[in-house]
Parts: C-alpha cells; structure tokens; sequence
C-alpha cells in the first residue's frame, strides 16, 4: 500500500505494481500452505482451545485494520483510475473504459485549456465528473454550432464531436467565467450536462480532484496507454 505513492499516474507502472501485488500475495501465500503441511507432518500436540479464538480475533481485526487502511491511503495516492458510464467525452473516451488519472497534477500545476479534469460536480460533491476545460478565469466563452469561440476566437478542438448544429446548447452567448471558475464541456458536444446548463455551472478550482492521463482497460487494445490528459501539440 505504501509503495502504491511511488507509482507514477501511467499505464506501464500502474500495471507493474498490480502485478508485482499479485506475486507477492501468491508467494506469501504458497508460503503458508506449505508451512502449514510441514509443521502438520511432524504431528505433536495441537495448539489449545484460546489460541485458537485469539488467532481467529487477531485474522479479523488485521482484515478490518487493512481494509480501514486501504480506504485511506487510496483516498491519498498520486493517481486513482475511473471508469467512464456515458458517452459525453466520445470520442476521447468511450463507454465502459477505465482511464488512470493524475491526483496530484493540480497541486503543482494551474489548470490550462484543454486540460482533461476530473472534478466535483458543484451542486453534489459526491459525484466525479470528466470534462474539458474550454475557459479561464476571465475568458468570454460562447458555442457556435457546436464550436468553442474563446475571446471571440474559434478554438482549434481536433478532439471533439460537434454533432447536430441545432442541438440544445450547441449555440449559446458570450458569458464571461469569472474569478476562481472554469467553463468545462465534453467533447460530445450534442450529448452533454456541462458548464452550458446552469443546472451544472461553472466549476470552482477547488472541486478539482486531478488530470485525465492514460487509457488503462479498454475493449480496443489498441487504446490501451493512449494520452487523453490535454491535446498534443
């Protein structure tokens, strides 16, 4: 568990340390089994009635301690992986794909455009989201068919789906994002619940939990590993 806070936020690492949790269980498991037969072979008179119940009390307390343990320290790691249950971020991400975020990368670093942020929804801080930072602190922010207009500029969004031009909330006025907020949207333009919709509003730096960074499970192994934190330049 300790070691899981030197693993970087990226597939190949995430991956070694899965597996080298796995072997060690295994072994130590292995390990168990066969000093248990080997101290049953050499017979002798079995351990009392107390023992036993201390040793069953003490296996218990050590899985709840862990399990206690474990909920923690995963609430603390420098990477955490998601699953993604709609279609809002297609085609960056797709239904059902797990992806391995960055929980640190806000603590020393400032959100930028283009950033992939997983966030607490502002009206219920219970839910994570996955969007699309489109605007800054201060910038105007309006959607032509679709299209993000930054500062009265269309932004290059290579990544995105801008679907039907009529969808609701593909065309919107300018709004300005003011101080401490972003505009978030997802790359599913027609098919969304982002900063668009006033039910969902602009998101305040401090309900961002971290960074999109790479693809971890995922139906098209060809996925697997790919970049989605922000776009390649």
């Amino acid at each position: 568990m300790v070691a899981g806070f030197l693993v970087a936020p990226t597939v190949r690492a995430v991956s070694i340390f899965i597996v080298a949790i796995l072997v060690a269980s295994l072994a130590l498991t292995v390990f168990i089994t066969v000093d248990a037969i080997r101290l049953a072979r050499r017979g002798g008179q079995g351990a009392r009635w107390f023992t036993w119940i201390g040793a069953i009390l003490l296996c218990w307390i050590g899985f709840g301690m862990t399990s206690l343990l474990g909920n923690v320290i995963k609430s603390h790691l420098p990477w955490r992986t998601f699953t993604i249950p709609s279609a809002s971020m297609e085609p960056t991400l797709h239904v059902d794909e797990w992806l391995i975020a960055d929980m640190h990368y806000y603590s020393k670093n400032a959100p930028a455009r283009g950033d992939l942020v997983l966030y607490r929804l502002p009206s219920d801080n219970q839910t994570i989201y996955i969007k699309r930072i489109v605007g800054l602190p201060g910038d105007r922010i309006a959607f032509r068919d679709g299209h993000t207009i930054v500062n009265g500029v269309a932004a290059n969004e290579p990544f995105a789906n801008f679907g039907d031009p009529k969808a609701f909330f593909n065309t919107t006025a300018d709004v300005t994002v003011p101080p401490d907020r972003l505009f978030v949207v997802g790359d599913n333009r027609a098919n969304s619940s982002d900063s668009r919709v006033s039910q969902h509003g602009m998101v305040p730096f401090g309900n961002l939990i971290g960074r999109a960074a790479e693809i971890f499970l995922t139906e098209e192994w060809s996925r697997v590993g790919l970049w989605v934190g922000s776009p390649k330049t």
